[in-house]
């Protein structure tokens, strides 16, 4: 009786052990280890700055637990990169993803993530200057981020996912490898030298970043400012011009019509060109520097058109002849480099093919109404007798502004 009643006890102290056990080992996996579900995380929660639908992403496989991932696309008209990172992080420790031109730290930019006393993500940005301690100086002139700083997210599988835009075409730091590392803190919160670290060759894949993101607002004013400048000047001036030099034999009409495409054409131009300073500020792609110094040129230029048929002398005047000169040489100058500027803009936005077509046909077509129209006219000043040629009434100059 004795001998069974304490066999009992045992088997049942045996099982409450092995239950215990049990419960202990499921619970492990949740509290210990890092759960990260690598491109397959649902980023809808954790990122607020953009939509991340368009984004691509890759597992670079280190560390093997929980290995970083990346999600990335870089703008094809703006050139800026979205991204979002995924790394291992927990309490009183860092992890960081930097940019490096060779794969060596040293000369490199690095995003270093840790955590506050209530868990929420820091994120800062380091210059690595050497390897020392103090060789890590914090400084985030080396990247310029589009949208406001980056901003972080951390989950309870000790995972911290920041997200972010930056311009590499404006930023020192260039991103052609990325530097992977982790690692504890000091007691006075201060990095300690990385636990792991590796280096991959950098791909950020081209493409279209979809909804409202600082990109997106980007592209989208690059596309106001050029529709404004090809409506202004590749439009509206040249048209304007056409009245002047092809119908005066509607007088008076022909000069209210020309005036009204001008005016319609100039105020395009104005804030086509207040589109572009706000743009040029957030936006600094190759030969930029060539396309705004032509752009305020051909600016002046339209304000001394304007300026000049205000103050236009008489036609009777003896300097009214000089004055049709200036006027239709500057007039045809600007029309040409505006051409030339356009087809510039175009390029360093790297527009879209059937934005690049919708220009070249209207252009197209103004050549060709152009070439018809002065065969007409030259073949009509032929059949007049010569006494009654008047390179004013005749043959008026081609030009931003008419002669009136």
């Amino acid at each position: 009786m004795g001998g069974c009643g304490c066999g009992g006890s045992r088997v049942a102290v045996l099982g409450v052990v092995c239950a215990v056990i049990t419960i202990l080992s499921l619970a492990l996996p949740t509290f210990g280890a890092a759960t990260n579900p690598g491109c397959s995380a649902d980023l809808s929660n954790k990122v607020t700055k953009f939509q991340t639908g368009s984004l691509k992403c890759k597992s670079y496989g280190f560390p093997t637990s929980n290995p970083y991932v990346i999600w990335a696309l870089q703008d094809n008209v703006t050139q800026v990169a979205t991204m979002v990172v995924s790394m291992p992080l927990s309490p009183n420790k860092w992890a960081g993803i930097g940019f490096s031109t060779d794969g060596q730290m040293v000369g490199s930019t690095a995003l270093v993530t840790t955590l506050s006393s209530n868990g929420a993500p820091i994120i800062k940005v380091y210059s690595l200057n050497d390897r020392s301690q103090q060789g890590v100086v914090e400084d985030a002139s080396k990247l310029t981020f589009v949208g406001g700083p980056p901003e972080g997210h951390y989950d309870q599988g000790r995972t911290v996912y920041i997200s972010f835009q930056v311009d590499f075409t404006k930023s020192t730091a260039k991103a052609n490898w990325f530097l992977m590392a982790f690692g504890s803190l000091y007691t006075d919160g201060s990095i300690d030298y990385h636990e792991q670290r590796n280096y991959f060759k950098a791909s950020i894949v081209p493409g279209t970043v979809v909804g409202e993101s600082a990109a997106s607002k980007l592209e989208k004013k690059s596309k106001i400012h050029g529709s404004l400048q090809i409506l202004g000047w590749g439009l509206l001036l040249p048209v304007g011009a056409m009245v002047a030099r092809y119908a005066r034999g509607f007088d008076p009409a022909w000069f209210y019509v020309h005036v009204t495409f001008q005016i319609l054409g100039f105020a395009c131009i104005i804030a086509g060109v207040a589109t572009g300073i706000q743009l040029a500020k957030d936006f600094q792609p190759e030969h930029l520097q060539a396309h705004r110094g032509l752009g305020l040129f051909l600016f002046v230029l339209a304000i001394l058109q304007v300026l000049a048929v205000a103050w236009r002398p008489k036609k009777d005047a003896k300097i009214r002849k000089y004055w049709n000169w200036y006027h239709g040489g500057v007039g045809r100058l600007a029309l040409f480099l505006a051409v030339v500027n356009i087809f510039l803009g175009l390029s360093i936005g790297k527009a879209e093919n059937d934005f690049k077509l919708g220009y070249i046909i209207i252009l197209a077509i103004e050549l060709l109404a152009f070439a018809i129209l002065e065969v007409l006219l030259w073949l009509r000043w032929n059949r007049q007798p010569r006494g009654e040629r008047s390179a004013d009434q005749g043959v008026p100059g081609f030009q931003f502004g008419g002669s009136v």
